[in-house]
């Protein structure tokens, strides 16, 4: 009865060791995809069973919807314009890390830079350099500490 049991035990380790090994030396199952989001290009190769592509771009359309700046309709786009509207997750996460970022380097990143960042040239619109008097105009409306979250509302 030892013997059989002892057999029994030693057939299941090699059939075991035998079908992890065959598992293993399966080519792994990659997939592709890629398009167009956030005014530009995009390739994701991974490794999964199955397919992916419909949950990965519903997933970066969300995020485009929420943060791209090349997304006329895009939450952070209508907050830049002035639009009263409740954010989204994706932009209050941003929002709120973005101030935490602000407070923590003093300034030296703040998140509301994007006037004077164009006004330079750096941004997305192009001109002539700025003036001592365009800068000190556009000072009165930059400064972290002028903005805050309420409520999901930016208050200016």
């Amino acid at each position: 009865m030892k013997t059989k049991k002892s057999f029994l035990w030693l057939a299941f380790l090699v059939l075991a060791t035998i079908w992890i090994l065959a598992k293993r030396n399966q080519p792994a199952n990659y997939h592709t995809i890629q398009g167009l989001v956030f005014g530009t290009v995009y390739k994701i190769t991974y490794e999964h069973a199955s397919d992916l592509k419909p949950e990965i771009e519903a997933e970066l359309q969300r995020f485009d919807r929420s943060l791209s700046p090349f997304n006329p309709n895009s939450v952070i786009s209508r907050i830049n314009r002035n639009e009263a509207l409740v954010a989204d997750s994706f932009f209050q996460h941003c929002f709120q890390r973005s101030m935490e970022i602000s407070r923590a380097t003093k300034g030296a990143f703040d998140i509301t830079v994007a006037p004077l960042a164009n006004a330079w040239g750096f941004g997305f619109k192009k001109g002539a350099f700025p003036d001592s008097l365009m800068i000190d105009s556009l000072l009165q409306f930059t400064g972290y500490e002028k903005v805050r979250l309420e409520h999901g509302e930016v208050i200016k």
